[in-house]
């Protein structure tokens, strides 16, 4: 199967030359694997490095990444698609061939993930981060793939899962090597306007594409985070870019499935009371033997911080919190 890797980048030249390596030195047909970079008015050599390892580029003018998967997927060519960043890295020579694996045995699956992980030269902060594999707020939100992994109705085939995502029980899938039937996604991301990663995946569901496959040893190096303030800068610019200014054109589904103002509640008395979130972290701490997890009840406060912030210091951001509280948000089409 022909693969296509969907970059968006910015001034990435940091990270971009050791992403496309690791993608130029997987074991499998180079003819078959196409990289699509997007560029979002980069002043670096960003692109000059891309165009040494082959890539496609194509200008994204609204600079925001999810526009620029829009364009990098209408002009790829590829059967799979992976939806990648400048910071990603493939960990292993044979990840193509992995995650074609379950395409080829199923032809009903749609999609494919694995783990992040932390490199071994990232900041201490980004270990924590390979142990909550999103942000502290999802982690604490949306645990469904544990519930998936553990469902009778989940087939295991050697180190895959096989299981259907219920449209009301959603996944936060949606970059950093989700791997993707193109079949099944390009109309959905050939939609005018703003399209979410996390959306795209939901709206598949949704329309009956929900047969999917995890495999933990599918592992994507992500260069995520080297320290506090870069993780407040990408809050703060999720929530004013992506969430508040784009809301009423996403499907967000996918936040405010189930009881989803329930688990705001207890999230805001676990985030904001040290004592829950550090006993909490003390405890997954002890089980796992891994120091990283006294990051947790700092990152926790924070990031309900910043969004308290905003939600207290912007019109839309009052707006939009009176909608939950009164029930307005939660739009799931009935099955």
């Amino acid at each position: 199967m022909k693969i296509s890797f969907i970059i968006p980048v910015l001034n990435a030249q940091r990270h971009i030359q050791r992403c496309l390596k690791s993608i130029r030195a997987q074991d499998y047909p180079q003819e078959m694997v196409e990289i699509v970079v997007l560029d979002a008015g980069c002043s670096d050599s960003t692109i000059d490095i891309a165009e040494k390892f082959g890539a496609m580029v194509y200008p994204n003018p609204k600079r925001l990444a999810e526009y620029g998967l829009q364009v990098g997927i209408k002009n790829s060519t590829g059967d799979l698609l992976v939806i990648f960043a400048a910071d990603n890295e493939l960990a292993t020579t044979g990840w193509l061939k992995t995650a074609a694996s379950p395409f080829i045995e199923d032809k009903r699956c749609a999609a494919v993930w694995g783990a992040l992980k932390s490199g071994e030269e990232d900041p201490p902060l980004n270990r924590y981060f390979e142990l909550i594999q999103s942000d502290p707020m999802t982690f604490f939100m949306n645990r469904n793939l544990g519930l998936y992994l553990s469902d009778m109705k989940t087939v295991v085939s050697g180190d895959r899962y096989f299981f259907r995502v219920d449209p009301k029980r959603p996944l936060v899938w949606g970059a950093n090597g989700l791997v993707l039937r193109k079949e099944f996604v390009a109309h959905i991301w050939a939609q005018e306007g703003y399209l979410g990663d996390n959306d795209a995946f939901q709206r598949m569901v949704e329309e009956g594409r929900n047969r999917v496959a995890y495999i933990p040893g599918l592992v994507t190096y992500h260069h995520h985070v080297g320290a506090v303030s870069d993780w407040i800068g990408k809050w703060k610019r999720n929530f004013l870019k992506h969430f508040l200014d784009k809301l009423e054109t996403r499907n967000t589904n996918w936040v405010f499935a189930g009881n989803f103002r329930g688990r705001l509640v207890l999230w805001l008395l676990y985030s904001t009371i040290p004592l829950i979130s550090g006993t909490h972290a003390l405890y997954l701490g002890i089980r796992d033997r891994n120091r990283f997890w006294a990051y947790h009840p700092v990152l926790c406060f924070l990031q309900t911080s910043v969004y308290a912030y905003f939600i207290v210091t912007t019109p839309k951001g009052r707006e939009t919190m009176l909608r939950i509280v009164r029930g307005r948000m939660r739009t799931l089409r009935e099955a």
